[in-house]
């Protein structure tokens, strides 16, 4: 199956690195996230029985609450919030002319900080939240401007429910903190105390979240209090307040706006075994509930007519455990607000969270190295760890589908002890609350009924060695070199154990200690004894795919009569991979580590042919299958690899003659891992050689030293 590009580094890394980005612009957000839809959405109200158990009783328990509890709740001004089945609103939400002093209250010798919010104009007071909204944001929002009267709507919307959320949050915290445990009135697992100082915030409503792709304005948020500053990596979850009837109409904003919002989290934040954001539409709420197999949307429970589940709802995920909105339990990573208590992550200075091992032993997470993009993905997450004697390991944490459970670990195994393949040390399931852990287990409550496009996945985990850095981080020229020539000869010994990768992109090559690595499996495929090729839907990322298989593809998607046809994948389609990848490395970094500082450079290759679809095969075949004298590939190399532009021009001849010559079957290892060697002590790299030296590169007036002699090709 066709993939697209879909891992980058993040910031914790190398920003600037060669992982394509994802969908850069709105519109291809959009498109991006519809395809992922696609087959992949359960709508209880349409698609399940009216007996079928609704997925809001598991995520959000039932309690005993009483509606008295909730009426006798009141504002800081004594207002009540619940009145003769409507909820009660503030009408000056804004803050902006109230005094606030920082109060001890003391209950049961336990010490919450909360706040007493005087009101200049009267003389009345109660507890209320502490909150980071201050009355500069307001006056921001309140702006006369036409272009900001929407805007300014919905923010006093927003606030005046922020401020409803956050007055019930202080009072049933302080009554839960009487008593943190499992109760009938709070009857979901207990969080730690220490981590309870939450909020529901407003203010991304007048400035969203910063996001380099889609910048969101994401309604209510509920954070961590003390987190800054505050991203997509923060949010606990979302409500999102509509007056429109998301039942009554399901393509209105707020629906694709909380897949939006959903996909943001999920890629924020890959350690969540999933993401719950929650929509009030003409005050019915809704659970989103998002993992690696689609979505499942709730049906409405009208919150006038029940308040004990809003209130249940915001008990749950503002004063429960972390596992409540997904979080991981044999995982953590840290922020602000652990690492300024004294409680179970201490992971010292060097890490930045801890993760379990087969054996359940803490590991110590020193950095991200990668991650995947996809909206329904295998979630894939790289992991630097380190174990309690100071080994480093590769961790890679992914969630498969059911049918290739154990394929990468049996690949894994064929091609151990092949130089430049990393090394499988351990393989596992990953276990939830004694059992494997699965996309199934929150389904089974919907007995058989599905999503059409549901596939079980299976959360699982690989420790591998060695623990490498991204391809973008070579050293030196010469370095990225010899690591292409590296992939070529272990390419080449993975063929002779009839192993194809099939899916060669920058996610996964790795540099170690100035070497290249293969690290990535999922869609390698063994070749059949007496065969050269396997059969594919196509498997690849589109990117790096060769010119054959991108009209192979496009053919068969145009023509509904092909079907699932499938087609033939060779060895020499991933060797044209390595050639593109090299290509986008030369023409879009100018300097080592991933340096790019020529901003006209910016549309790196994997982001400009990712977006082209159908016409990405005649675009590669514009730049690599034109006459001999075409220099337009090698001249777009960066200043910084102007001395290997011959590079170019001789791996692209030999794509040539492969593709002109019909008695081949296309480009050989040899061919390739010839003129890298070559390059690899070539004078025009500019840099130091390596301590051995073989006779230097010929120049490329004789075109024959590079098996390129003799045809011109004229199309």
């Amino acid at each position: 199956m066709t993939s697209t590009s879909t891992s980058v580094i993040l910031p914790t890394f190398n920003a600037s690195s060669a992982f394509t980005s994802p969908p850069h612009h709105p519109s291809r957000m959009d498109k991006h996230l519809d395809k992922g839809l696609e087959g992949n959405v359960l709508w209880e109200e349409l698609d399940l029985t009216a007996n079928t158990p609704s997925l809001m009783s598991q995520i959000i328990p039932k309690s005993c609450l009483d509606i008295s509890t909730i009426e006798k709740i009141t504002y800081t001004t004594g207002k009540p919030i619940f009145v003769g089945q409507k909820w009660k609103f503030e009408k000056n939400t804004s803050w902006g002319g109230q005094k606030v002093k920082k109060l001890k209250q003391v209950q049961d010798d336990s010490e919450i900080e909360v706040l007493r919010i005087y009101d200049e104009a009267s003389s009345s007071a109660s507890v209320a939240p502490r909150t980071s909204f201050e009355s500069r944001r307001s006056k921001q929002c309140y702006s006369t401007s036409p272009a900001r009267k929407r805007s300014s709507r919905v923010h006093r919307r927003d606030s005046k429910w922020s401020l409803l959320f956050n007055t019930i949050y202080t009072s049933m915290r302080i009554s839960y903190l009487t008593s943190p445990e499992r109760s009938p009135i709070f009857p979901f697992e207990p969080g730690y105390p220490e981590h309870l100082y939450r909020q529901w915030s407003p203010e991304f409503c007048p400035a969203p979240i910063s996001d380099m792709t889609n910048d969101q304005r994401p309604g209510l948020v509920l954070l961590d209090r003390d987190v800054q500053p505050k991203s997509w990596a923060h949010v606990l979850t979302c409500v999102e307040i509509t007056e429109s009837d998301l039942g009554a109409d399901h393509g209105i904003p707020l629906f694709k706006g909380t897949v939006t919002k959903g996909y943001l989290m999920m890629r924020e934040q890959p350690w969540r075994r999933f993401v719950i954001l929650f929509s009030l539409a003409a005050n019915r709420l809704r659970a989103h509930y998002m993992d690696r197999s689609g979505l499942i949307i709730t049906r409405p429970v009208l919150i006038t007519a029940n308040p004990t589940r809003l209130v249940d709802m915001l008990n749950t995920m503002s004063l429960g455990n972390s596992k409540v909105y997904g979080m991981d339990p044999t995982m953590h990573m840290c922020n602000e607000s652990c690492k300024s208590k004294d409680t179970q992550c201490k992971v010292g200075d060097q890490a930045i969270g801890w993760i379990e091992d087969k054996q359940k032993r803490k590991l110590l997470i020193i950095a991200i190295l990668w991650r995947s993009q996809g909206l329904f993905s295998r979630g894939t997450t790289c992991y630097r760890v380190r174990d309690k004697d100071g080994v480093e390991y590769a961790l890679k944490d992914c969630w498969v589908d059911e049918a290739k459970k154990d394929h990468e670990e049996k690949i894994l195994e064929i091609v151990r002890g092949i130089p430049n393949v990393v090394t499988l040390v351990a393989a596992w399931d990953v276990e939830y609350e004694g059992e494997s852990d699965s996309t199934l287990r929150i389904r089974k409550g919907h007995g058989d009924k599905f999503s059409p496009g549901f596939r079980c996945k299976y959360h699982r985990r690989m420790l591998l060695t060695p623990c490498g850095e991204p391809l973008s981080a070579f050293s030196s020229k010469r370095e990225l070199i010899s690591a292409f020539r590296d992939f070529v000869v272990a390419h080449k010994a993975m063929i002779g154990r009839n192993v194809l990768h099939g899916d060669l992109s920058p996610n996964n090559l790795i540099i170690h200690e100035g070497r290249g690595f293969f690290i990535d499996f999922d869609h390698a495929q063994i070749i059949a004894q007496g065969s050269t090729s396997v059969r594919s839907n196509g498997s690849g990322t589109v990117p790096y795919m060769s010119i054959r298989l991108l009209y192979a593809i496009t053919a068969i998607a145009r023509d509904k009569r092909l079907g699932n046809m499938m087609v033939e994948q060779t060895a020499s389609d991933d060797l044209e991979s390595l050639f593109y990848i090299f290509v986008e490395f030369v023409t879009s970094f100018d300097g080592p580590k991933g340096s790019r500082t020529d901003l006209k450079k910016a549309d790196r290759w994997g982001e400009v042919i990712d977006a082209m679809g159908p016409a990405a095969a005649p675009y590669k075949s514009g730049l690599v299958l034109v006459p001999r004298r075409d220099n337009e590939l090698m001249n777009r190399t960066t200043t910084y690899f102007g001395g290997v532009r011959d590079l170019v021009q001789a791996w692209r001849y030999i794509l040539l003659d492969a593709d002109a010559d019909q008695t081949r079957d296309g480009v050989t290892h040899e061919e390739i891992e010839e003129i890298l060697n070559a390059w690899v002590y070539h004078d025009a790299i500019d840099e130091p050689r390596p301590p051995e030296e073989v006779p230097p590169a010929p120049s490329l007036a004789s075109e024959s030293a590079f098996g390129c002699a003799g045809r011109n090709m004229s199309r």
